[in-house]
């Protein structure tokens, strides 16, 4: 039996709601030059492309924190969106895969991502929200891509994932 519930950073995702439920950044299956989001999970209607972001993981090198949380506040700054290119890649490398491998998505397609920064206010996740939007591939659904259905995008903490019936808990038990 498939499990549903996976790990990623500080937090473990129960995904019970959903009917297939993959890891899909996985170092020895992503194709060279491709980034990958870090599980698919599906439903009867929707395929959700979910990335997480854990910049507070007490089990990650201080190093990389430093560097991933600057890259973040770099967003808006002088390094000029790599965080919100990045994650905007991550998506469209992770469905150019999907593609790749002969999935045809005639699904709904929502991508997620989570993020665990107390320092993130609810007006500091609005703005990101809106910088990474503009990396997200929404336009594609037309008459000559008739392939691509269209993406929702919510960038999300651990009590909006409950919305769309994922339950995160953090590992250590700490609260979220």
């Amino acid at each position: 039996m498939m499990t549903k519930t996976l790990d990623e950073g500080n937090f473990r995702f129960d995904f019970s709601a959903f009917d297939l439920v993959e890891r899909f950044d996985v170092k020895v299956t992503n194709p060279r030059g491709l980034k990958s989001v870090d599980f698919i999970v599906e439903s009867s209607d929707v395929l959700y492309f979910i990335e997480v972001k854990d910049f507070q993981n007490p089990k990650a090198p201080q190093k990389q924190r430093e560097d991933d949380l600057q890259k973040l506040i770099d967003a808006s700054g002088a390094k000029r969106d790599l965080f919100n290119i990045e994650m905007g890649m991550k998506l469209k490398d992770s469905l150019l895969r999907k593609y790749a491998q002969g999935s045809r998505i005639t699904k709904k397609v929502v991508y997620l991502l989570f993020i665990n920064l107390d320092k993130l206010g609810e007006f500091e996740r609005g703005l990101l929200k809106t910088k990474i939007n503009g990396y997200i591939p929404y336009g594609l659904n037309t008459n000559i891509f008739t392939e691509f259905t269209s993406v929702e995008f919510d960038l999300v903490n651990t009590v909006q994932l409950r919305d769309y019936k994922i339950n995160c808990t953090i590992i250590s038990g700490e609260t979220p």
